[in-house]
């Protein structure tokens, strides 16, 4: 008896610490698929490596190794390689999203392109804007156009130092002044959240000094870059946003005013960046008092990772900027250029070229010149100085003069540059007689006479600026005696005044000219037709649009089905600037309302609408979306299109619902099994007799292909009910039924999920 009792007990124990082990495994399996959905990749990975190591083929397997290698090693081939295999099975569609980061990250953009488009085709509405599939679409094409062309860089020198400090690392000779963490130098409590936030102080602080620096818009929570004056020895101004031509509803971070007093260099995740932060410069326009449209300094300074602060010296002979393209967390690599815009344009032969470019190698001698104390006789305080601004409603108190005459000089380079491409191509085109090369050159060549085009119009306009400074140094005795005259006249005028007053005598108001032509301005467009030149979408830079030519405002729109990409609402009205040179743009206002709607394009085709819609995001305006107008009236997308067609039913879409649609317990997550099998067409019989075969509880679901019928019965939460079932329909159809095993909508092993349910 007492053995029997004995053998009993070892069964009891054994039972319990298989049940133990059992719970243990799902625990595990649990835990590491929810540390890949919270962004826990560091976590997730050990158990899924494990995994992979036991069933080397499983794509499940591979497709989370390969996201979790996304965003812990710095070589994306390695992801990529995990990734593809993945794709080629049954995996979540997911995959081609993860795909298309890997290959923005390997500097691969157009295949990252065509595997986000491939996603955006399978995916939901709200999943595309959770992943925020369209701007990574728009950075794959910025990162494609941005490599195009470049120059070969010359860096001084690469250092690895941790995050939190890097900026330390920045020392130029002649820099008066030093950077520092924005929260200590305030003693401000710096949230264990919040990004940096660099402060560039100069040496010697005076009475309306202005600082440059990063925080949160309280209103929309990404970082925006503010500015604050000196007001005192201990006081400042509040902080101020620098407007919408600098800030976007993405982060724009670790801004750095050059001492030329005009040029602001700031990291951004908006504008037209390839991925992370990318680099960009704005200059000061001194006519329009506002900051130009910011150029992104171009690869290979820009790369799909993230790359902050970049400063260069007084003199733009070299500069710093940091990388976190080659490290992992908390380091990063603080780079040493030398800048020379003399050197020409270069086209990149092949992708092992373009990877070494990005890596930024050393690749020559630093000499140091320009001690402390011997600067630049260019950039000496007050040479050249012919006009100061000294309105203290303008961002900066420095010389014009100076910083548009250094941006002519580097426009002009980049056209002459991009000259001698041209002469180049032209001799190869003049030798190939392939037709469709042939042609891809002219393309090339056309288009790179626009962008001389531009650069050259953009020189120009910055050379006749300082011409008219200069005449007007030359004037300014005159001016002085111009402006005394006009002070003598105003005091006679009123003199006048005041007797015609006390002779009780009426004066006619002069009317004011300038709010008449207002008016007239806004009742010709209100007149204004829709030309068939008005439609589509186009990015002209400068704007179309300016106090001359104001964005229309309740423009009469033509007859029939119009498609526009609304860009926002607000509550006032908005410079032509922010909009980012989008032509044409329409504004739409109702009457005892402060509420204006942006709208950018015009098409009469949902399609055409729908191609450009990534453009719009890409400047930006993220939330932008379709708006269908009929006869002038807004209506639901869904109505134009049936009018657009000409049908009176749109035909059903059906939109995938995950994998394979299973249910899941209460917490979400558990293992399930399915059969799967396949019939003749002509077996008309077999839906009956499978489904008096059926538990309750479980549901089948047909698929045709061309000849054959594929059935899917689903789902089975033990593999000895699923067997069961798949022994009697084996019987039915005479051929092998299959069982497979999912876990949250992801296949496993079937051997790895009867260990974990048996």
């Amino acid at each position: 008896m007492g053995k029997y009792i004995i053998f009993f007990l070892f069964l009891l124990v054994a039972s319990v610490n298989t049940r133990a082990q059992i719970n243990d495994n799902l625990d595990k399996l649990k835990s590491a698929y929810l540390n890949v959905q919270e962004g826990n990749y560091k976590e997730a990975y050990p158990y899924f490596k494990e995994m992979l190591n036991i069933y080397p083929k499983e794509p499940t397997y591979n497709y989370y190794v390969g996201v979790c290698l996304l965003f812990l090693d710095k070589d994306p081939s390695v992801s990529i390689k995990y990734l593809r295999f993945a794709a080629t099975k049954e995996v979540p569609d997911e995959v081609y999203y993860y795909l298309g980061l890997a290959y923005i990250k390997n500097y691969q953009f157009e295949k990252a392109v065509e595997n986000l488009e491939w996603f955006e085709k399978r995916a939901g509405k709200k999943q595309l804007k959770e992943l925020n599939v369209q701007n990574y679409i728009a950075m794959a094409q910025n990162g494609s156009y941005l490599i195009k062309y470049i120059k070969e860089p010359s860096v001084y020198s690469k250092t690895i130092i941790d995050q939190n400090d890097f900026y330390k690392n920045y020392k130029f000779n002649d820099l008066e002044g030093r950077f520092v963490d924005r929260f200590e130098y305030f003693n401000q409590e710096k949230d264990s959240l919040a990004e940096n936030s660099i402060l560039y102080v100069p040496d010697i602080l005076k009475r309306n000094e202005i600082l440059y620096f990063s925080a949160k818009n309280k209103k929309r929570g990404d970082y925006d870059i503010y500015r604050i004056t000196r007001l005192t020895d201990t006081s400042w101004s509040k902080p101020e946003n620098l407007g919408d031509i600098i800030n976007t509803p993405f982060d724009e971070n670790y801004p750095y005013l050059h001492s030329d007093g005009t040029t602001l260099y700031f990291a951004s995740r908006g504008h037209y960046s390839m991925g992370g932060y990318d680099l960009f410069s704005s200059t000061w326009n001194w006519d329009n008092q506002e900051w130009t449209e910011p150029e992104n300094l171009d690869f290979p300074i820009n790369s799909p990772f993230n790359d902050v602060l970049f400063v260069p010296s007084p003199n733009k002979k070299t500069a710093f900027f940091t990388s976190d393209r080659e490290t992992t967390e908390p380091n990063v690599i603080v780079y040493k250029l030398k800048l020379n815009n003399s050197e020409p344009y270069i086209e990149i032969k092949n992708h092992e070229e373009l990877l070494e470019f990005a890596r930024l190698s050393v690749n020559i001698v630093h000499e140091e010149t320009n001690k402390k104390g011997n600067v630049d006789e260019r950039f000496k305080p007050g040479l050249n100085e012919f006009i100061k601004i000294k309105n203290e409603g303008t961002f900066l108190y420095k010389s014009e003069y100076d910083s548009l005459l250094s941006l002519a000089i580097n426009y002009q380079l980049k056209a002459d540059s991009l000259k001698w491409i041209i002469d180049e191509k032209r001799l190869v085109f003049d030798y190939t007689e392939e037709g469709q090369e042939r042609a891809k050159l002219s393309n090339t060549i056309i288009e790179l006479e626009r962008e001389i085009y531009s650069l050259q119009k953009k020189a120009d306009s910055c050379y006749e600026r300082v011409r008219e400074i200069e005449q007007a140094n030359l004037a300014s005795q005159k001016s002085i005696y111009e402006d005394l005259q006009t002070t003598k006249n105003k005091e006679i005028s009123n003199t006048e005044e005041e007797l015609n007053k006390s002779k009780n005598i009426y004066i006619e108001p002069v009317q004011d000219s300038l709010s008449t032509s207002k008016l007239k301005i806004i009742e010709e467009v209100s007149e204004k037709t829709s030309k068939p030149s008005d439609l589509g979408l186009r990015i002209k830079i400068p704007s179309n649009y300016n106090s001359v030519n104001p964005i229309p405002v309740n423009e009469s729109l033509p007859d029939g089905i119009l498609y526009m990409i609304q860009l926002g609402a607000y509550s006032t009205p908005k410079t032509p600037g922010i909009f980012k040179g989008l032509t044409p743009l329409y504004c739409i206002k109702k009457e005892n309302s402060n509420l204006r709607k942006y709208f950018a394009g015009k098409f009469l085709q949902l399609s055409e609408a729908q191609k450009n819609l990534p453009l719009v995001k890409s400047k930006s305006f993220k939330d932008a979306y379709i708006v269908a107008f009929n006869n002038g009236n807004i209506i639901p997308v869904k109505n134009a299109v049936k009018l657009e067609s000409g049908k009176d039913k749109l035909p059903n879409v059906e939109l995938a619902e995950g994998l394979d649609g299973n249910s899941q317990t209460a917490d979400g997550l558990s293992i399930i099994y399915v059969l799967k099998g396949q019939i003749s067409l002509k077996d008309s019989l077999f839906v009956d007799r499978v489904k008096n075969e059926m538990p309750e509880k479980t549901e089948l679901y047909l698929e045709n292909k061309v000849d054959i019928i594929i059935f899917t019965i689903k789902s089975f939460s033990t593999y000895e009910n699923a067997f069961s079932l798949k022994g009697k329909l084996e019987a039915i159809v005479k051929k092998e039924i299959e069982i497979h095993a999912y876990f949250a909508e992801n296949q496993i092993p079937l051997e790895q999920a009867i260990k974990i349910t048996k």
